[in-house]
């Protein structure tokens, strides 16, 4: 290993402050201030038009890598949060947010040729990969189709579950998108979501590369309008929604090794143009973290704790 990749291994250890522009430094403070108030309430802050529900990562074929490694890591939790939903053969079943619908083509797998899983998302690169992943898999009860979360254009009342997966950290009114989703419930029917809460992203020791990742993902969500933490408030949106008694499950995966240490640089690369562009952070400082983190994710002897993910689920009166 060369002198000056040791050395950097060593920075990436220490738990020092970011070199970072006054600026940034300026909006940090305040994107803090904002966070503490947001997490007293269900409200967003102001933001841009122009930034408004924009989503930061890779669509497609672009994004799939990363996609395929989120559903690596995060599947073994998603698929005992349906089966304690009750998923069963003959059930018909949404996926709002289907990404590349890996999901969706499990839930299709589950609930058998007499039920269906629909996915809905608003791009349309995913919505054809999802088609095209299904067609693969030669499941022919799945359905894919584009639509945004809070105007999916399904059938009301036609679905025994709808379910969603890191989607509400990404909206600007997540209780609007439940609410969709409930309308789509028949009496009886479940509700299943599962969102993260960000600020828990941490390694062991700290490092540097994400002790900076931590401080632009406030700063992101203030411009954005949006709520990374919030699988921290999912059980009230699910109160606002008309759920009064959701179930919650917590869970963060962990790794010492392997490639699921490298799913936030995957992440942090997608977002880059979206983060300079916002201003937050420059080019170059961002790709550094990004090389740390590949750095970190070849260190055994530091353990990435991923994120905390909160699950929510609810029938519907």
């Amino acid at each position: 290993m060369s002198a000056a990749r040791t050395r950097r291994r060593q920075l990436s250890t220490k738990p020092t402050r970011p070199q970072i522009p006054l600026a940034f430094d300026f909006s940090l403070r305040q994107s803090r201030r904002a966070a503490h108030r947001k997490g007293r309430h269900l409200t967003t802050p102001s933001h841009h038009p122009e930034s408004r529900g924009r989503y930061l990562y890779a669509a497609g074929e672009a994004g799939a890598e990363r996609l395929r490694l989120l559903d690596r890591i995060f599947n073994p939790g998603t698929r005992e949060l349906l089966t304690r939903a009750g998923i069963a053969p003959g059930w018909h079943v949404a996926d709002i947010g289907c990404g590349i619908g890996l999901n969706a083509i499990w839930m299709a797998e589950r609930v058998g040729p007499s039920g269906s899983a629909t996915g809905v998302d608003m791009s349309a690169e995913q919505v054809a990969m999802a088609r095209a992943n299904a067609e693969a898999a030669g499941v022919k009860n799945a359905v894919f189709r584009q639509g945004m979360a809070t105007e999916t254009g399904l059938p009301r009342g036609g679905f025994d579950l709808v379910y969603c997966r890191f989607l509400l950290c990404h909206l600007t009114d997540p209780v609007a998108a439940l609410k969709e989703m409930s309308s789509l419930l028949k009496p009886g029917g479940v509700l299943a979501c599962e969102d993260f809460i960000a600020s828990t992203i941490t390694t062991y020791p700290e490092t540097r590369a994400y002790v900076r990742l931590g401080e632009i993902y406030p700063i992101m969500d203030a411009k954005r309008g949006v709520d990374s933490n919030a699988g921290a408030k999912l059980h009230r949106y699910f109160r606002a929604a008309g759920f009064d008694a959701p179930e919650i499950r917590m869970e963060q995966p962990a790794f010492l090794r392997g490639e699921e240490k490298r799913f936030w640089g995957l992440t942090l690369r997608e977002a880059i143009p979206a983060i300079v562009e916002a201003g937050v952070a420059r080019r170059e400082d961002l790709e550094e973290i990004c090389e740390e983190i590949g750095e970190i994710a070849e260190d055994e002897t530091i353990l990435l704790a991923l994120t905390t993910v909160v699950q929510a689920w609810a029938r519907k009166d």
